[in-house]
């Protein structure tokens, strides 16, 4: 057999087997590559990856148990559906001018992710941009980032960006 011949011969043997092993699978969410039957979100994966490499986190504070506005957004969060809503196990609490992005475990209830809106005079949870279960087989942090932009259009962009999950349940 000449070279050239053995060449795409190899050739199209490895496009087989590749072939045979990857495929693409259309979502309500969007398409997702399927590799030996398992879902992987690449385009979740390119965004994430973009988002850390560009995002800007300076005004961003993430919040420690003791601070006052962490404290705050737990009893929010705490007292927002009783009695599932008192186990709440923040993850994460991230802040920034008006708004706080955190991450919320619960004993009997899927995950969340809250948003609160800390301009009037009391606190309160913005109750149409409030995530709550699982993400798979989407890609958590983008997926739970683009669903807060839409809600809140007026949440600044780099909250939502530097809004990492924490938690397993988003891993």
């Amino acid at each position: 057999m000449k070279k050239r011949t053995s060449v795409s011969v190899l050739l199209l043997v490895v496009l087989a087997v590749v072939a045979s092993h990857i495929g693409w699978a259309a979502r309500d969410n969007g398409t997702l590559m399927v590799v030996d039957g398992r879902e992987i979100d690449i385009g979740g994966i390119a965004s994430d990856q973009w988002t850390q490499l560009t995002r800007n986190c300076q005004g961003v504070v993430r919040l420690q148990p003791g601070d006052e506005t962490y404290q705050v957004t737990q009893r929010l969060i705490s007292e927002y559906s009783p009695p599932h809503s008192a186990s709440v196990q923040l993850a994460g609490v991230w802040v920034m001018d008006k708004w706080v992005v955190a991450e919320a475990e619960f004993a009997e209830l899927l995950p969340a992710v809250v948003l609160v809106d800390l301009s009037g005079i009391e606190a309160k949870i913005m109750s149409n941009a409030v995530w709550s279960g699982y993400t798979k087989p989407w890609k958590a942090a983008p997926f739970i980032r683009d669903y807060l932009t839409r809600q809140s259009p007026d949440l600044p962009p780099s909250l939502t960006k530097c809004f990492d999950p924490q938690s397993l349940s988003f891993k």
